[in-house]
């Protein structure tokens, strides 16, 4: 099953599936390293409306909840 990354809790894992935001929001991502495959684990879930941070290839990313939205995961 496809979910948005916001929907991970913390200490789960998933792999980036597909990315759904704006173009320069995508390519931004990319850099960072959600890409397709890399798998993604929610450290902080932070409060309803907070950022929250994820380990993406050895390095701790906080997003905020618009952001993480628009990256689809399958949870592990």
């Amino acid at each position: 099953m496809v979910i948005p990354l916001t929907y991970l809790e913390q200490d789960q894992s998933a792999a980036v599936v597909w990315l759904a935001s704006s173009p320069d929001m995508e390519k931004r991502l990319a850099d960072l390293g959600f890409e397709p495959d890399e798998i993604i684990t929610c450290l902080i879930k932070g409060k309803k409306g907070g950022m929250s941070a994820y380990l993406v290839k050895h390095a701790v990313i906080a997003l905020r909840p618009c952001d993480a939205s628009g990256i689809l995961v399958r949870i592990q």
